[in-house]
């Protein structure tokens, strides 16, 4: 291999960690949204409704986490794009083949995540959250959300 590939080679590979690790960061605020929706089931089930309103919203944490995995799977299926391109193979052919095709499903499957959280918060908008002590203030967002971007 000459110079100049091994610094392309290198250059992938450093995006790929950057976005290895903007999915990390989308599996933290997801973890953080689920500790602040479980203190507030908690605090609602203690009868502390004002007090579960105040833990904040858990929607603002799973947009952003849904949007950071978003764009960090679009660039993986960018990237089989190119290998399937670049193969030298049939057996790298293959292999190119079943990464992009798990690249298109993996995506598929995160975009269909988020329309749901997207509808789900909409829908909690419109109407309050129900549970057994009553209505919880809507800033709660959906309690049986419990989505995890990856």
């Amino acid at each position: 291999m000459t110079d100049p590939d091994l610094r392309q080679q290198r250059a992938i590979l450093d995006s790929s960690i950057f976005f290895i690790l903007v999915i990390i960061a989308s599996v933290l605020l997801s973890l953080l949204a689920s500790l602040r929706q479980r203190e507030a089931l908690r605090l609602a089930l203690a009868g502390e409704d004002a007090a579960a309103a105040e833990v904040g919203e858990v929607y603002p944490l799973r947009h952003g986490a849904s949007a950071l995995v978003l764009g960090a799977l679009g660039f993986f299926l960018c990237l089989a794009v190119e290998l399937t391109r670049d193969t030298a193979t049939p057996q790298a052919a293959r292999s190119a083949q079943a990464n992009l095709w798990a690249s298109i499903l993996v995506l598929c499957a995160a975009i269909v995540r988020w329309r749901d959280l997207e509808r789900t918060h909409l829908e909690s908008l419109s109407q309050g959250v129900e549970t057994s002590s009553g209505t919880l203030s809507r800033e709660l967002g959906p309690l049986s959300d419990t989505l995890l971007e990856s």
